[in-house]
């Protein structure tokens, strides 16, 4: 349990982010409470047909009960009762997976979000203790689902006999879809345009999403986040050390004392491995095959990759560029190669089918990649640029 001062310094850190952003928390408001009306009967018309009206009606009551559940829930004014709660129950269902399969399980560190200017997790010590904040890319859960979104809109699916769909991930179907659907690409193209120039992923355009694609995208953004959890456990349960260092991207002469938990490659790689075990574990545990959990990884990697590039093309016009000896994480495309490696030393007929999904997914983001970098590259001659937060 996280004591009241590891608390009191990731409101403080909030502070000093957010003003060194030049920016202020937007409180709630009616019209908050009127889109999510809003969003609870468009999801409710597209599902209205498939579960009847009994149905319907009871999941209308139970998204809303959860809306006022999260409305009552007491969290900083920097951060999101609803990604706080979801944080939380990912938590959960590791944890009570990984008990259940016999891996150890650590004690809870303090989980929260930060704006890091990094597609990922970064690891904070509290000053004068031995406790750790593990604090999520403040945009990372709506960015991981809209990537999700994106990529199932691209995707075919066919359906099976059971009354169920099943994606079709082979190549030259991807491709046909792409030429039949060029929103897929323009849709992927303003989420990660939306992320890079303003820093809120939901600032792209959206759009309502037929129920199969939807539930896959729901399945794919919670694999991802799995993992991204269980890799920081993975330090944990590893005995990692790391080096602390000066936080100086936190800035502030008022809060000078933050320290980083830097990993080592080797480290990296390891918990990678660690956070596999326990998000394949953990979906498995929700009734999804080794080739699904394996899917979140691996995306994961492809996701990070994509905005890796995205970020350099806008900074600097092209998109390979060294990231130097300052970097705090192997490369993306290393440690999802690795990543592969460590699976296929299982040679069983279900981790081929996971190995191979997974560069099929990263081939049909590839084609989403081919068609974003030219007005990527129109918009840096044009004087578009990243953030400044963004960090390449």
């Amino acid at each position: 349990m996280a004591s009241r001062q590891a608390q009191q310094f990731l409101d403080r850190l909030h502070e000093n982010v957010w003003q060194g952003m030049n920016r202020t928390p937007r409180p709630r408001s009616a019209a908050d409470d009127t889109e999510v009306q809003s969003m609870i009967d468009q999801l409710l018309s597209l599902r209205s047909g498939l579960i009847g009206r009994k149905k319907t009606e009871e999941l209308r009551a139970g998204l809303q009960r959860n809306e006022r559940l999260l409305r009552a829930t007491t969290v900083s004014k920097y951060e999101d009762a609803r990604t706080i709660q979801g944080l939380h129950r990912l938590a959960d269902t590791m944890e009570r997976a990984a008990r259940i399969a016999g891996f150890p399980v650590p004690e809870r560190p303090l989980l929260g979000t930060l704006p890091t200017g990094r597609v990922n997790v970064v690891t904070l010590v509290v000053p004068g203790t031995g406790e750790h904040l593990v604090l999520f890319e403040s945009e990372f859960s709506g960015f991981a689902y809209l990537a999700s979104k994106a990529v199932a809109e691209l995707l075919p699916y066919r359906r099976t006999p059971d009354g169920g769909a099943a994606i079709e991930l082979e190549p030259a179907k991807v491709r046909e879809r792409l030429v039949r659907h060029p929103e897929s690409a323009r849709r992927f193209g303003e989420l990660v345009t939306a992320y890079l120039e303003t820093g809120v992923p939901y600032n792209a355009p959206q759009y309502l999403q037929e129920p199969v694609r939807n539930t896959w995208a729901g399945v794919l953004c919670e694999a991802v986040q799995l993992f991204a959890l269980g890799h920081e456990y993975g330090h944990i349960l590893r005995g990692h050390l790391g080096q602390q260092r000066p936080a100086a991207w936190l800035g502030g002469p008022e809060l000078a004392e933050p320290e980083e938990v830097a990993w080592s490659n080797q480290e990296e790689v390891e918990a990678d491995g660690e956070g596999l075990s326990l998000s394949i574990a953990a979906m498995q545990s929700m009734g999804y095959d080794l080739p699904v959990g394996f899917l979140g990884a691996d995306f994961f990697f492809t996701m990070t990759h994509v905005l890796e590039r995205a970020i350099n093309v806008l900074r600097h016009g092209r998109e390979n560029v060294s990231t130097g000896a300052n970097a705090t994480h192997p490369p993306s495309v290393l440690r999802r190669m690795v990543l592969r490696h460590v699976l296929s030393r299982h040679n069983t007929p279900e981790v081929e089918s996971a190995i191979m999904l997974a560069g099929n997914l990263e081939n049909a983001v590839e084609l989403l990649w081919r068609d974003l970098r030219p007005h990527l590259l129109e918009a840096h001659r044009a004087g578009m640029r990243p953030l400044r937060q963004w960090r390449d």
